[in-house]
């Protein structure tokens, strides 16, 4: 009977180390093994009932659905129910902030119905992951596997980095602290100028302190606003309006 049981995986980490990156991946592969599936994402202060329908809507792959036109949570928990009983589904649920709409709406209408089925949730917090279930606790690239990133983006690979660049993109990779979502962003920022080494010097000046050692968004913030200064005027006028 184990072998038939439903299983819930969730992926932790802080933001930028790619947890819905590999969710979709993985999503994308295995999806054909199964009767229905679902990618669905959590805003940060979801609507439980918006949720609900979201869920329903994939399901049912973009056309109409029984539970569009109502309200009640209840209902619409009774009706993703019935469409799973006896189905084997994959659904990745991304971006949980809480483990309130997990208690109150997804995990009450993503049933147990022993045909091994399969969750797939993202979220920030370790304390929802673990509540949820299945905690795997993503961990920022390794030091060769950033390199591989970085100098794969800029100059195709390692071998092709010039010498007099090697001390300030040591430098540059040390503050990206094996995020993928900063080591992308550097990358795509200095790739069209991997001849000028005063560029490199100035980004790795404003990148901050280190993402490895701070975790957090602000050194992220830094990062992606250097690419959003670095825009032809035209599309930063369109960015924001």
């Amino acid at each position: 009977m184990l072998m038939n049981t439903r299983i819930v995986v969730s992926i932790a980490g802080f933001g930028g180390l790619g947890k819905t990156t590999l969710a979709k991946a993985v999503y994308d592969e295995i999806k054909g093994q199964f009767d229905c599936t679902a990618f669905v994402s959590v805003s940060r202060n979801p609507d439980a009932t918006k949720l609900l329908k979201d869920i329903l809507y994939e399901l049912h792959k973009g056309g109409e659905h029984p539970g569009a036109n109502l309200d009640e949570i209840k209902h619409l928990i009774d009706l993703v129910r019935d469409f799973l009983r006896n189905k084997r589904y994959l659904i990745v649920i991304d971006d949980i902030w809480d483990k309130e709409p997990w208690d109150k709406a997804i995990g009450l209408a993503l049933m147990e119905n022993n045909k091994r089925s399969r969750i797939i949730t993202t979220t920030r917090i370790i304390g929802v992951a673990e509540h949820v279930g299945g905690c795997y606790r993503l961990k920022p690239l390794s030091d060769e596997s950033s390199e591989i990133l970085l100098y794969g983006r800029i100059f195709g690979s390692k071998d092709k980095c010039p010498r007099q660049f090697s001390e300030v993109s040591k430098n540059i990779l040390k503050k990206c602290g094996g995020v993928p979502l900063a080591i992308v962003t550097t990358s795509s920022l200095l790739a069209n100028k991997s001849e000028d080494i005063r560029v490199w010097n100035d980004v790795c000046s404003s990148i901050g302190s280190g993402l490895g050692r701070n975790p957090g968004m602000d050194d992220m913030r830094k990062i992606l606003l250097l690419s959003y200064y670095d825009l032809p005027s035209h599309l930063i006028v369109v960015y924001c309006t």
